[in-house]
């Protein structure tokens, strides 16, 4: 056996086995060298040395070369005329030899790149943090944002405010201007029914007697707020008109030195009437079922009102339309069945 190096190898030669390669796959190669071209392509893999037997070398007849001609189309679709594929072929020849496992040069980055990527990533996480942060800072803003509802507007209201004249003190209603509000325009008619109104009020002012009630009454009929939707009817209660005279009274009262005299609330207790345990059996078998949860009494009689069978009542409503409400005083309930009057106590039942 004998030890050559592969530039030395013959066609004809019996290899044994590879003694000496380059890389790190290991070429397990034995066999007969039949062309130069089989000795150029163990180069190219890397093997250095080799070992052959002297003995089963033989002689290989190798053929003259043909000329082959080829079409300058045959010769285009080879890549003959491609000088940038050329160069490519020529770059990547020296690769060959080398480990799979190292980096090229031209693959190692450049050091404008080294030092951009570390700034880069820096600059990212920075941006990242700050926007975080504004929005963790700004998140319970916009919360409260969406939640609270939107402001309503009001609209203005027209308040009463007492008014001064010569020798006399008047109550007159003074409505809120609204020249300057795009909501609602004064229009020539409303004006001059302003002032009539006042005119009136002012001589229902000084006139005494049923000549200022008269007055007043009419202005207070007749006047329409400015602000209020012309479809609304205003309507003015007696109880109203007779506590709008009862100060016009009382201020002429004052103007004249007397002190006015405070009317008490008209309050009617019944005495003499008998109690629902007092009526006779005729009527207490055909009583219809009553439960008093609520009793409610006011010096105003409107203002009074109880519960009897989850019901609001009042004075004169029907219970069960057989039992009417005549009178809801202060400890007791009035009714009357079939023509008899009785009394019931408060918050009790039958």
């Amino acid at each position: 056996m004998k030890t050559i190096a592969i530039q030395d190898a013959q066609p004809g030669m019996m290899i044994t086995r590879v003694t000496q390669q380059n890389g790190p796959v290991k070429i397990q190669k034995s066999g007969l060298i039949t062309s130069q071209t089989m000795i150029q392509g163990l180069i190219e893999m890397g093997v250095q040395e080799i070992e052959y037997d002297p003995d089963q070398t033989v002689e290989i007849c190798l053929d003259d070369e043909q000329q082959v001609v080829s079409t300058p189309t045959q010769a285009l679709l080879r890549g003959q005329f491609d000088s940038q594929a050329r160069k490519a072929d020529a770059a990547i020849n020296e690769q060959f030899n080398r480990s799979l496992f190292l980096p090229t040069v031209n693959g190692l980055p450049a050091w404008w790149q080294r030092a951009l990527k570390p700034v880069a990533l820096y600059g990212l996480l920075g941006f990242g943090g700050l926007a975080c942060g504004f929005v963790l800072a700004k998140l319970p803003v916009w919360y409260e944002t969406i939640v609270s509802p939107a402001p309503i507007a009001q609209q203005p209201v027209a308040m009463p405010v007492p008014e001064t004249t010569t020798g006399q003190q008047t109550s007159t209603p003074q409505q809120t201007s609204l020249n300057d509000s795009p909501v609602a325009q004064t229009e020539p008619e409303q004006t001059e029914k302003s002032e009539a109104i006042a005119q009136g009020e002012y001589t229902a002012a000084t006139l005494p007697g049923p000549a200022a009630e008269s007055i007043a009454s009419e202005s207070v009929v007749d006047e329409n707020i400015i602000n209020a939707d012309p479809d609304d009817n205003v309507s003015v209660s007696p109880e109203l008109m007779a506590r709008f005279n009862k100060v016009l009274s009382d201020l002429e009262k004052e103007d004249s030195g007397e002190e006015p005299v405070p009317t008490q609330p008209k309050v009617t207790v019944h005495d003499d009437i008998k109690r629902i345990d007092q009526l006779p059996a005729r009527l207490l078998t055909r009583l219809p079922t009553m439960d008093f949860s609520a009793h409610m009494y006011a010096t105003v009689p409107r203002d009074r009102w109880v519960r009897v069978n989850g019901q609001d009542k009042t004075e004169g409503d029907w219970i069960d339309d057989r039992v009417q409400i005549v009178n809801i005083e202060a400890q007791r309930v009035i009714l009357r069945f079939e023509g008899e009057v009785f009394a019931m106590t408060a918050l009790t039942d039958w």
